[in-house]
């Protein structure tokens, strides 16, 4: 029985190293097209591009590994059924459970490597490609300066830009503020322009066209101000060399952390959230007290008006009377303040939950994968092939779909963590526990000519003409 094993998971390799490298394949182009402008605009050396590339890899992984074992067991299972070898197996006693036993086993170890390298590997792998990005990112204040942003990209000057063009260095309503020290303030806005960067001489540089330059020697005396039109102008703004420096970083986004970092960090809002909520609690227990005094204050007041006569309030009084309101609401908004905080702490602490739980819900789902692709490949048999790798892209598409969807919904508090990231693995589990006991049971294979239109359609003609 070992034998078999050694076989069945042989059977599996191949399919397997294939499936990673196609898949890989089209998340490395994606990589290209979303990078290779950047790259080319900043002149980055190739050394860091690689790097950067490399880096990259490893957030890919984590959906590639389990992308790649469905086709895989498609494929081996496949050419088990198209060979009658899983004819053979059970004329022998051996179950489809049994046969799939050692690629259950496989797809848990497995599983289990990922969680190894989500937790240890992964996150390391983020916080350097993260850091790395910032540094290009300083490499060319061109692309440091965004659309309707205030930028500081360049020292002693502020930029505002509306519209701009990275591939022309075209821009259109220019706002730059001077403020070097020992230099005049000046406020420089034109209609558009060009700006584009001198590597050679560290050279920011503005060819501004029909604006306006704003200049007030003296802020104190309004006489020294001054006004200068222009149909063009140019100015540059002398940079610091932006060549690729590296830095450190500290902070951790909740993808540069490991499970027990994130829970950490969770540990540390809850015991904050629980600080504003004794907060919260003392404050209102204050409020309470203070409007139960009042009361009782006005009670007696009240009492006192029947038999003593009270003359009309004066102005004064009555605005006395108005402010004294105001330690009420400035308590409640206090309290209000207290909430939104409290919300917001809760929201990170979602979010953290979520990297958490997918941090082992996706490694989980090779185990479905196989479940799902074992007695989907053998009901197809050989004629169902194509459609078995059609039919595992569907299923990759609805995990992926129900993964980012439920992320969203527990970032947003509609649905618990946990269950935003396991629900794909239930819905998907149950979905293979159904197609592996029917298989079990039943011998027939899946006829896809049902399924197939244009066949059908074709085959109706041609029996009509006949």
């Amino acid at each position: 029985m070992f034998i078999l094993d050694r076989y069945i998971l042989k059977s599996h390799i191949p399919p397997y190293l294939f499936s990673l490298v196609i898949i890989t394949f089209v998340f490395i182009m994606d990589f290209i097209i979303r990078y290779l402008d950047m790259f080319i605009d900043k002149g980055v050396d190739f050394f860091i591009v690689l790097e950067f590339f490399v880096l990259s890899l490893g957030h890919m992984f984590a959906l590639i590994i389990p992308m790649a074992v469905m086709p895989a067991t498609l494929m081996a299972f496949g050419q088990f059924a198209s060979e009658n070898e899983v004819t053979a197996m059970k004329a022998t006693g051996v179950s489809l459970y049994r046969m799939i036993a050692p690629v259950v086993i496989a797809s848990l170890v497995l599983g289990a490597g990922l969680v190894y390298y989500q937790n240890m590997i992964l996150p390391e792998s983020n916080h350097r490609l993260m850091g790395l990005m910032l540094d290009i990112g300083k490499m060319k204040p061109t692309l440091e300066i965004k659309e309707n942003i205030f930028s500081t990209a360049v020292d002693g000057y502020t930029i505002l830009v509306r519209e701009k063009d990275d591939k022309t260095g075209r821009i259109k309503d220019v706002q730059i503020f001077r403020t070097k020290k020992g230099m005049v303030p000046t406020t420089i806005v034109a209609d558009r322009g060009r700006m584009s960067f001198i590597e050679s001489e560290n050279v920011l540089r503005f060819e501004l066209e029909d604006g306006e330059i704003h200049e007030m020697p003296d802020p104190a005396d309004i006489s020294t101000y001054r006004k200068t039109l222009f149909s063009n102008f140019t100015i540059n703004m002398r940079d610091k060399d932006r060549g690729l420096e590296r830095s450190r970083r500290s902070y951790r986004g909740d993808r540069e952390m490991s499970a027990g970092m994130m829970q950490a960090k969770i540990n540390e809002l809850e015991t904050e959230i629980d600080g504003y909520s004794r907060d919260m609690h003392i404050s209102a227990e204050k409020e309470m007290v203070g409007t139960l005094a009042r009361v009782m204050s006005f009670d007696a007041l009240k009492g006192a008006e029947r038999e003593v006569p009270v003359p009309p309030t004066s102005r004064e009084e009555r605005r006395a009377q108005q402010n004294a309101k105001n330690p009420a609401e400035q308590q409640m908004y206090a309290l209000e303040t207290i909430m939104r905080r409290i919300t917001g702490l809760d929201s990170q602490i979602s979010r953290y939950e979520v990297e958490i739980h997918k941090k082992f819900s996706i490694p989980f789902s090779c185990l479905i994968f196989v479940l799902l692709g074992a007695p989907l490949a053998i009901r197809s048999g050989k004629k169902g092939m194509t459609m078995s790798i059609t039919f595992s892209i569907l299923f990759f598409l609805i995990y992926y779909v129900f993964l980012i969807t439920g992320e969203k919904l527990a970032d947003r508090r509609v649905l618990e963590p946990w269950l935003a990231m396991w629900l794909p693995n239930m819905v998907l589990i149950s979905a293979s526990g159904l197609l592996l006991w029917s298989t079990v049971r039943e011998s027939q294979t899946i006829n896809w000519d049902r399924f197939n239109l244009l066949k059908r359609w074709r085959q109706k003609g041609t029996a009509g003409i006949l």
